[in-house]
């Protein structure tokens, strides 16, 4: 029975082994897996804010070359009427802020474009650490055998029996012949008890004082 319970305990802690380490091989195969997910995320915002750069730069050299082309147009119109001054000068500087007014929304677009990246990297880098998290609290507590329970202890009933009737016997014996008329007749034996061994098996015993024989009796487990 004992060593039934060996087996049992040693067959669920290989069990316990394979199933930690089949986790194992999930937790890193759902780790690569993030990783990459969250490459990709981190790419493609870095890509959408790379095309809103390039498109600002973009639209900012043709608005440029459409102030220099208004100015000219502005100074040659002013040329042909005659003006000339004040009123010239103002309306280069309107062409020139109009200009200016462009650049400006485009460089308000552009720091919207970067909060709003830097903001969606922070989001993958949150959604990782918790597909992380998740993945590790699967084998974080890796699994400890337990403590084999305790083997059995041996009892021998039927020896403590036998020796508890030897010494009565004895006693009995005694008292026989200390009352018997005359003196009586001392026993030829001696009421012995003990221990041996017979074709592998461990035995107690306990000498009949009448007639010398042992009384044997076999341990149980």
């Amino acid at each position: 029975m004992y060593a039934h319970q060996l087996k049992v305990r040693e067959r669920k802690w290989m069990q316990t082994r394979t199933t930690y380490a089949s986790k194992k091989v999930q937790f890193e195969q759902e780790v690569d897996l993030a990783n990459i997910a969250a490459q990709r995320a981190y790419t493609r915002t870095n890509i959408q804010l790379n095309r809103a750069r390039t498109m600002a730069i973009l639209q900012n050299q043709d608005d440029f070359k459409k102030m220099l082309a208004n100015e000219g147009m502005i100074e040659a119109s002013a040329a042909e009427r005659g003006v000339r001054g004040k009123s010239v000068a103002r309306q280069l500087v309107m062409n020139q802020g109009q200009l200016g007014m462009s650049q400006a929304m485009r460089s308000r677009a552009l720091a919207s474009a970067r909060f709003d990246a830097k903001e969606a990297m922070a989001d993958t880098n949150r959604q990782l650490k918790g597909t992380l998290n998740k993945s590790f609290s699967k084998v974080a507590i890796q699994p400890v055998q337990d403590f084999a329970p305790p083997p059995p202890q041996m009892e021998n009933v039927g020896l403590t029996l036998m020796m508890g009737m030897g010494q009565a016997l004895g006693a009995g014996l005694e008292g026989m012949s200390g009352n018997t008329m005359g003196g009586g007749e001392t026993p030829k034996f001696v009421a012995k008890s003990g221990t041996g061994m017979s074709m592998g098996q461990q035995y107690g015993y306990v000498t009949d004082p009448t007639f010398g024989h042992q009384i044997r009796t076999f341990q149980s487990y």
